[in-house]
Protein backbone atom coordinates (compact mmCIF):
# COMPACT_ATOMS: atom_id res chain seq x y z
CA UNK A 1 0.00 0.00 0.00
CA UNK A 2 1.46 3.36 -1.00
CA UNK A 3 1.26 6.46 1.11
CA UNK A 4 -0.76 9.32 -0.30
CA UNK A 5 1.00 12.67 0.02
CA UNK A 6 -0.93 15.16 2.10
CA UNK A 7 -2.68 17.92 0.22
CA UNK A 8 -1.78 20.64 2.67
CA UNK A 9 -2.53 24.13 1.44
CA UNK A 10 0.28 26.45 2.43
CA UNK A 11 -0.20 30.20 2.95
CA UNK A 12 0.86 32.49 0.12
CA UNK A 13 2.35 35.63 1.62
CA UNK A 14 3.94 36.98 -1.56
CA UNK A 15 0.70 37.27 -3.53
CA UNK A 16 -1.15 39.62 -1.14
CA UNK A 17 1.99 41.73 -0.72
CA UNK A 18 2.36 42.12 -4.49
CA UNK A 19 -1.31 43.02 -4.80
CA UNK A 20 -0.91 45.56 -1.99
CA UNK A 21 1.80 47.36 -3.96
CA UNK A 22 -0.39 47.43 -7.08
CA UNK A 23 -3.37 48.73 -5.08
CA UNK A 24 -1.24 51.42 -3.43
CA UNK A 25 -0.04 52.68 -6.82
CA UNK A 26 -3.62 52.50 -8.09
CA UNK A 27 -4.77 54.69 -5.21
CA UNK A 28 -2.56 57.50 -6.54
CA UNK A 29 -4.03 57.23 -10.05
CA UNK A 30 -7.61 57.09 -8.73
CA UNK A 31 -6.91 60.13 -6.53
CA UNK A 32 -5.69 62.04 -9.60
CA UNK A 33 -8.88 61.22 -11.49
CA UNK A 34 -11.02 62.23 -8.50
CA UNK A 35 -9.13 65.50 -8.11
CA UNK A 36 -9.60 66.27 -11.81
CA UNK A 37 -13.37 65.74 -11.49
CA UNK A 38 -13.43 67.94 -8.39
CA UNK A 39 -11.72 70.73 -10.34
CA UNK A 40 -14.08 70.26 -13.29
CA UNK A 41 -17.03 70.69 -10.93
CA UNK A 42 -15.64 73.82 -9.32
CA UNK A 43 -13.79 75.60 -12.13
CA UNK A 44 -14.46 73.97 -15.50
CA UNK A 45 -12.41 74.86 -18.55
CA UNK A 46 -11.62 78.27 -20.01
CA UNK A 47 -12.70 79.09 -23.57
CA UNK A 48 -9.11 78.60 -24.80
CA UNK A 49 -8.87 75.20 -23.10
CA UNK A 50 -12.20 74.16 -24.63
CA UNK A 51 -11.06 75.21 -28.11
CA UNK A 52 -7.84 73.21 -27.68
CA UNK A 53 -9.79 70.25 -26.27
CA UNK A 54 -12.26 70.28 -29.18
CA UNK A 55 -9.68 70.76 -31.95
CA UNK A 56 -8.98 67.06 -32.53
CA UNK A 57 -12.55 65.71 -32.27
CA UNK A 58 -13.85 68.51 -34.51
CA UNK A 59 -11.28 67.62 -37.19
CA UNK A 60 -12.64 64.05 -37.40
CA UNK A 61 -15.62 64.90 -39.53
CA UNK A 62 -19.25 64.75 -38.61
CA UNK A 63 -21.02 67.36 -36.57
CA UNK A 64 -18.47 69.62 -34.81
CA UNK A 65 -18.94 70.76 -31.21
CA UNK A 66 -18.90 74.49 -30.47
CA UNK A 67 -17.67 76.19 -27.32
CA UNK A 68 -21.27 77.13 -26.47
CA UNK A 69 -22.39 73.50 -26.80
CA UNK A 70 -19.56 72.45 -24.50
CA UNK A 71 -20.61 75.12 -21.99
CA UNK A 72 -24.18 73.75 -22.10
CA UNK A 73 -22.75 70.28 -21.51
CA UNK A 74 -20.78 71.50 -18.48
CA UNK A 75 -23.88 73.25 -17.11
CA UNK A 76 -25.95 70.08 -17.42
CA UNK A 77 -23.27 67.97 -15.73
CA UNK A 78 -22.95 70.47 -12.87
CA UNK A 79 -26.73 70.63 -12.46
CA UNK A 80 -26.79 66.84 -12.00
CA UNK A 81 -23.62 66.94 -9.83
CA UNK A 82 -21.98 64.39 -12.14
CA UNK A 83 -18.42 65.66 -11.70
CA UNK A 84 -18.88 66.30 -7.97
CA UNK A 85 -20.27 62.85 -7.16
CA UNK A 86 -17.74 61.03 -9.33
CA UNK A 87 -14.90 63.07 -7.83
CA UNK A 88 -16.05 62.34 -4.28
CA UNK A 89 -16.55 58.63 -4.95
CA UNK A 90 -13.13 58.31 -6.59
CA UNK A 91 -11.45 60.24 -3.77
CA UNK A 92 -13.17 57.99 -1.20
CA UNK A 93 -12.06 54.93 -3.16
CA UNK A 94 -8.53 56.30 -3.29
CA UNK A 95 -8.50 56.92 0.46
CA UNK A 96 -9.65 53.35 1.16
CA UNK A 97 -6.99 51.95 -1.17
CA UNK A 98 -4.31 54.24 0.26
CA UNK A 99 -5.04 53.12 3.83
CA UNK A 100 -5.93 49.50 3.06
CA UNK A 101 -2.94 48.66 0.85
CA UNK A 102 -0.30 49.04 3.62
CA UNK A 103 -2.54 47.00 5.93
CA UNK A 104 -2.77 44.29 3.27
CA UNK A 105 1.00 44.43 2.84
CA UNK A 106 1.27 43.61 6.55
CA UNK A 107 -1.11 40.68 5.82
CA UNK A 108 -4.02 42.13 7.76
CA UNK A 109 -7.41 40.88 6.61
CA UNK A 110 -9.01 44.29 7.22
CA UNK A 111 -6.65 45.77 4.64
CA UNK A 112 -8.08 43.49 1.96
CA UNK A 113 -11.60 44.34 3.12
CA UNK A 114 -10.92 48.08 3.09
CA UNK A 115 -9.41 47.90 -0.40
CA UNK A 116 -12.41 45.91 -1.63
CA UNK A 117 -14.86 48.42 -0.15
CA UNK A 118 -12.93 51.30 -1.73
CA UNK A 119 -12.87 49.65 -5.13
CA UNK A 120 -16.61 48.93 -4.89
CA UNK A 121 -17.32 52.59 -4.03
CA UNK A 122 -15.20 53.66 -7.01
CA UNK A 123 -16.94 51.19 -9.31
CA UNK A 124 -20.51 52.11 -8.37
CA UNK A 125 -19.94 55.86 -8.05
CA UNK A 126 -17.68 56.06 -11.08
CA UNK A 127 -19.98 54.18 -13.43
CA UNK A 128 -23.17 55.89 -12.20
CA UNK A 129 -21.68 59.38 -12.52
CA UNK A 130 -20.02 58.57 -15.84
CA UNK A 131 -23.50 57.65 -17.10
CA UNK A 132 -24.79 61.05 -15.91
CA UNK A 133 -21.94 62.78 -17.76
CA UNK A 134 -22.55 60.63 -20.84
CA UNK A 135 -26.26 61.58 -20.88
CA UNK A 136 -25.31 65.27 -20.84
CA UNK A 137 -22.84 64.65 -23.66
CA UNK A 138 -25.45 62.85 -25.75
CA UNK A 139 -27.80 65.83 -25.38
CA UNK A 140 -25.30 68.62 -26.06
CA UNK A 141 -22.18 67.57 -27.95
CA UNK A 142 -21.23 66.61 -31.51
CA UNK A 143 -20.78 63.05 -32.74
CA UNK A 144 -17.07 62.57 -31.95
CA UNK A 145 -17.49 63.88 -28.40
CA UNK A 146 -20.56 61.69 -27.83
CA UNK A 147 -18.48 58.61 -28.59
CA UNK A 148 -15.68 59.80 -26.28
CA UNK A 149 -17.98 60.12 -23.27
CA UNK A 150 -19.71 56.84 -24.09
CA UNK A 151 -16.32 55.11 -24.04
CA UNK A 152 -15.55 56.73 -20.66
CA UNK A 153 -18.45 54.85 -19.08
CA UNK A 154 -17.05 51.51 -20.20
CA UNK A 155 -13.48 52.50 -19.37
CA UNK A 156 -14.38 53.57 -15.83
CA UNK A 157 -16.37 50.39 -15.27
CA UNK A 158 -13.60 48.17 -16.60
CA UNK A 159 -10.78 49.81 -14.66
CA UNK A 160 -12.66 49.96 -11.35
CA UNK A 161 -13.98 46.42 -11.90
CA UNK A 162 -10.40 45.18 -12.32
CA UNK A 163 -9.41 47.11 -9.22
CA UNK A 164 -12.22 45.40 -7.30
CA UNK A 165 -11.14 41.99 -8.60
CA UNK A 166 -7.54 42.60 -7.53
CA UNK A 167 -8.61 43.95 -4.13
CA UNK A 168 -10.93 41.00 -3.45
CA UNK A 169 -8.47 38.35 -4.62
CA UNK A 170 -6.78 37.88 -1.20
CA UNK A 171 -10.22 37.28 0.31
CA UNK A 172 -11.20 34.73 -2.34
CA UNK A 173 -7.99 32.77 -2.93
CA UNK A 174 -7.47 29.96 -0.41
CA UNK A 175 -3.69 30.31 -0.13
CA UNK A 176 -3.83 34.09 0.21
CA UNK A 177 -6.69 33.84 2.70
CA UNK A 178 -4.56 31.54 4.86
CA UNK A 179 -1.80 34.14 4.89
CA UNK A 180 -4.27 36.71 6.21
CA UNK A 181 -5.34 34.62 9.19
CA UNK A 182 -3.82 35.64 12.48
CA UNK A 183 -1.10 33.25 13.49
CA UNK A 184 -1.36 31.42 16.76
CA UNK A 185 1.78 29.86 18.17
CA UNK A 186 1.35 27.29 20.88
CA UNK A 187 4.15 27.28 23.39
CA UNK A 188 4.43 24.38 25.82
CA UNK A 189 6.56 25.01 28.81
CA UNK A 190 8.30 22.17 30.59
CA UNK A 191 7.55 22.05 34.25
Amino acid sequence: MTAVPSMEVRPDEKGPKNLAVILFLSSIIVAGMGWQDWQMHNDGLTDEQIETFLATPNSQGGEPTTVDQYRDFETDVRAENGYLLRGVSLMLASLCLFVGAPMLYRLQRNGARLCSIGALIGLVGGVYCSMIINDAAQNNLGEAMKLTYQIWVYLCGTVMGLCLAVAALPLLNARARLALHPRVDLVQEDE
